[in-house]
């Protein structure tokens, strides 16, 4: 007789589940990550714009160029927000993939425990199975001593 859990194919599935989850969450983190640094090379960007433009504007600049420098610094400044915005989506996302995968790991290891708890009472069944052929064989090869520990 051998051990079979009727619902393994629940559990596989709940394991599934959570692997896939942890690859998205991995993918939102990495994906995270690269918009921080654009954020960050965007902001440096602007920064040195506006140093650029103070200098200029400290040694006479035409108003085209004036005009160029400006427009950069609106556009960038519009794009950094466009992107602070996508950031925090991102995070938001990456929280509620957190408390999916949470609730996944929980169903799974709720499930691990009932397959270990009925495994372990599958062993104490084939053991005491075993301990009854062992008294029943016992008993069929010394019945006088059986008899005798009886009176």
């Amino acid at each position: 007789m051998r051990f079979s859990f009727r619902l393994q194919s629940l559990l596989n599935w709940k394991r599934n589940l959570e692997e896939s989850s942890q690859m998205r969450l991995a993918h939102k983190i990495r994906q995270l990550k690269t918009e921080d640094e654009e954020i960050q090379q965007l902001a440096r960007r602007r920064f040195e714009n506006d140093q650029k433009l103070n200098e200029k504007m400290r040694r006479g600049i035409e108003i085209r160029e004036y005009f160029l420098y400006k427009t950069f610094g609106e556009e960038s400044y519009n794009d950094l927000l466009r992107r602070e915005g996508k950031k925090k989506q991102a995070e938001k996302e990456i929280k509620e993939e957190r408390e999916d995968l949470i609730g996944l790991m929980k169903a799974r290891k709720k499930l691990e425990k009932l397959k270990e708890k009925r495994f372990k009472n599958f062993i104490y069944q084939m053991e005491k199975m075993d301990q009854k052929n062992i008294d029943e064989i016992f008993v069929r090869q010394y019945p006088s001593t059986f008899e005798e520990n009886l009176s």
